[in-house]
């Protein structure tokens, strides 16, 4: 039996519980991923057209039902929206070029909110604040404002995480005028704020950072190389470096080796992924609808036709959760 007084006990313990972690974390890779969806149910995602484009919100579902996690994922994302409410002037350029200005998220964020009751909310805004806000403090300052206040109201509503993402690049296919560069330095500058809140606490994946590193490596090889063809909206290889710095920083999951969602599946990996978007559509135009909002041509918004009652979206997700059970069966 050894002395206490030794001290060599402790150290044997201290040793074991390393190695357990360690083989556990190797071993079992879900189960240390679970923390992060512990007493989670319900994930959402809020953000505007890139978010409602619903390509990296599908990915990220894919690993977590890959993973086991039949959890609800709501996409609500809204085009043109920002985070920031524009004056009538920043509105003018969209408001000429599109027909109205960009709804703010402040106007609907209550009664999402009310609605959804997500546990965990990923939060994406910054592409269209950056091309309407100045450059600078000013600008900056009323970013902040806008998702501190979005967050700070998640949580009154008893989210239980909130968890904000850095916009993505902006990469125009054109040499851009002195008055648009203010987008991609807005960006950057927003992309900063954001990661130094990690040192009070907050919840934060970086997109940005990631998806220029790439960018720029790709362009070396392929100087036409583009993950957003306008400049703006990612395709769908954009989309998955969102959804794989999501997965890698918030679930810590092993993406080594994963290119796409897919991968996650041993089989049927395509038809559970176009499945899995079929289903967020029907979710996505049933609440938004309910939840309604100033922009034309999104269910719930002016002059759009409605979404499904919510028994008859619930019915067609049960229905498309039936198939996706059926191709994810041994």
């Amino acid at each position: 039996m050894l002395p206490a007084k030794t001290g060599l006990l402790p150290l044997l313990l201290r040793e074991f519980l390393i190695f357990s972690v360690l083989w556990t974390a190797t071993l079992f890779p879900a189960m240390a991923a679970t923390a992060p969806l512990e007493g989670i149910r319900r994930v959402v995602f809020l953000g505007d057209s890139i978010t409602q484009a619903g390509d990296y919100v599908a990915d990220v579902e894919c690993w977590l039902l890959s993973r086991g996690h039949r959890l609800e994922v709501f996409n609500i994302g809204l085009p043109s929206e920002t985070a920031t409410e524009l004056t009538a002037a920043e509105n003018a350029e969209h408001l000429k070029s599109a027909g109205f200005p960009r709804p703010f998220i402040g106007d609907r964020l209550d009664r999402s909110l009310a609605l959804v009751r997500p546990d965990l909310l990923f939060v994406c805004y910054g592409m269209n604040d950056a091309s309407a806000l100045p450059e600078g403090p000013e600008g900056l300052n009323r970013y902040i404002e806008g998702l501190t206040c979005l967050r700070d109201a998640a949580l009154r509503a008893r989210a239980k995480r909130v968890v904000l993402c850095t916009p993505p690049v902006y990469d125009p296919q054109k040499p851009i005028s002195p008055p648009k560069r203010r987008h991609g330095a807005n960006l950057e500058a927003y992309r900063e704020w954001l990661l130094s809140k990690r040192s009070v606490g907050w919840d934060v994946v970086d997109i940005h950072g990631p998806m220029r590193r790439d960018l720029d490596d790709a362009k070396k090889l392929d100087p036409a190389f583009r993950y957003q063809p306008d400049g703006v909206h990612p395709n769908r290889v954009g989309h998955w470096v969102m959804a794989r710095e999501i997965l890698s920083q918030f679930f810590a999951a092993d993406m080594q080796g994963v290119f796409s969602s897919p991968q996650f599946f041993e089989k049927n990996g395509e038809q559970i992924r176009d499945l899995v978007k079929r289903r967020m559509k029907i979710r996505y135009d049933s609440l938004m609808t309910q939840i309604g909002h100033s922009r034309p041509k999104i269910p719930g918004g002016p002059d759009s036709p409605a979404g499904p009652f919510p028994a008859a979206a619930e019915a067609q997700s049960t229905e498309t959760a039936k198939s996706i059970d059926s191709l994810l069966a041994p």
